[in-house]
């Protein structure tokens, strides 16, 4: 009977140690270098009457005036009222209604539409327009009254 040999460590295992051991050892080694994080003793057993030299008092303030911030803020002026000026009424340039239009090299019916106030389906019902997307050029329209 064939007894199963037991398996020999091999560079395998040293590569796993090695995977799990760094990063743990390298998450204490930056938890040391945090300041405040001290793993040699305990923090509840420092004396307040020490003359340890690592302990400071706080220095006095510098300038015991506000920020800049916390100042009073100065006055806004206030705005003058400038005088509105309304741009005088100019007669538009409209189209007579009830015309006739000659289609000219890239007329398309929506411009000759907008330009008459009207909409382009109004226009192709009343020339009967086969194909509105092909204008013969020298078409004439017939412009509806509005």
């Amino acid at each position: 009977m064939l007894t199963p040999k037991t398996p020999i460590p091999g560079p395998e295992r040293f590569i796993l140690v090695l995977a799990l051991v760094v990063p743990v050892g390298l998450m204490v080694v930056a938890a040391t270098q945090m300041p405040g994080v001290y793993l040699g003793s305990s923090s509840a057993s420092v004396d307040a009457d020490s003359s340890d030299p690592l302990i400071a008092a706080r220095p006095a303030p510098s300038n015991p005036d506000p920020p800049p911030t916390l100042v009073a803020p100065t006055a806004t002026p206030k705005p003058t009222p400038t005088p509105v000026v309304l741009p005088t009424p100019v007669a538009s340039a409209t189209p007579q209604t009830g015309r006739q239009y000659t289609v000219k090299p890239g007329d398309q019916l929506k411009e000759i539409a907008a330009s008459y106030h009207m909409t382009v389906r109004r226009l192709i019902d009343a020339n009967k327009v086969a194909n509105p997307d092909n204008l013969p050029v020298g078409q004439v329209l017939r412009i509806p009254d509005s």
